[in-house]
């Protein structure tokens, strides 16, 4: 964002939050949904435990594509792509603030990357500790595939939920954007600049 031209349009990949989206908890919330139906149906096969345990898996990867977005600004709209969902479109008209906010101090991302490595590292070590455990029992192929993947997943959403925070918090700043429905965090290490241009494209169109 360097060299960005207040009568031009512009791209940058950059973590985007939408306040109060429920689209994401949507997705944690299927699986649960799956299983407890499947409980009231009384299905308990390793299978099934194998093809549960998968559908955890393709909700840690649907949050990881949730959360690659890339902001494309015009002279008349802010567009949040996603890979899963539909772009996001923002009229500049509907904008009521650009504020440009702290993020948290560094003492305490800091001490959030300590302990959140910390967390990462123990179940990662329990994670281990579970699969040799199982293999000693001589289990079958199947269920060692079961057993892996249980006791990996906690690992693998330690790591994103590790990942997301970071490319948030590594910014001393992020930038607000409210409409009068959304209120929108853009996290860049240029939050004034890219104010700046939304500002100067506003008062260009005016």
């Amino acid at each position: 964002m360097d060299n960005m031209d207040k009568n031009e349009s512009f791209k940058a990949k950059m973590s985007v939050d939408i306040i109060g989206d429920l689209r994401l908890p949507a997705i944690i919330i299927v699986p649960l949904i799956s299983l407890l139906a499947l409980m009231v149906l009384g299905v308990d096969t390793l299978i099934f435990d194998i093809v549960y345990i998968s559908v955890w898996y393709l909700c840690l990867l649907a949050i990881v594509l949730q959360d690659i977005t890339n902001v494309e600004v015009d002279k008349r709209t802010i567009t949040v792509h996603r890979y899963l969902f539909k772009p996001t479109i923002i009229e500049k008209e509907d904008i009521n603030t650009i504020k440009g906010r702290d993020n948290i101090p560094r003492k305490y991302y800091i001490f959030i990357n300590i302990f959140m490595l910390a967390c990462l590292a123990l179940n990662f070590y329990f994670a281990y500790n579970g699969i040799e455990r199982d293999l000693l029992r001589n289990i079958s192929m199947g269920e060692t595939i079961f057993s892996v993947l249980s006791h990996s997943v906690i690992v693998v959403f330690w790591f994103i939920l590790f990942f997301n925070a970071e490319k948030r918090f590594r910014y001393p700043g992020f930038l607000e954007i409210g409409t009068s429905n959304d209120k929108f965090r853009f996290y860049t290490h240029k939050p004034e600049e890219l104010k700046k241009t939304l500002i100067d494209q506003a008062n260009t169109i005016n």
